[in-house]
């Protein structure tokens, strides 16, 4: 009898002590799941896909103006006449540096 008396009150008291662990917190995070169907799901899938793929096609299109913006600006420079060239580098001229 005493045995049974024992195990009763441990159960009692690991069951008390379980539920009060099991008390939800404010902090808890919470996660939604919406379940699709496969229709809603590959137009979702060919959405992204399109999105990525026109994303890929800006940053291609930004790179490749700035490559011939920069070209262009190169080929101005260069076909200009060398004083023209000095005076927008701005190197000093040849025998005008100041020796004090």
């Amino acid at each position: 009898m005493k045995k049974l008396l024992l195990a009763s009150l441990i159960t009692a008291a690991s069951l008390i002590s379980a539920s009060a662990l099991a008390t939800p917190t404010s902090g808890m995070e919470r996660m939604t799941v919406t379940y699709r169907n496969s229709l809603d799901y590959a137009l979702y899938q060919y959405t992204i896909e399109l999105m990525s793929h026109y994303r890929a096609e800006i940053q291609t299109s930004i790179q490749r103006q700035a490559k011939n913006s920069s070209q262009a600006m190169a080929d101005a420079f260069f076909t200009q006449t060398p004083e023209a060239q000095v005076a927008l580098v701005d190197f000093p001229v040849k025998g005008s540096a100041r020796t004090e």
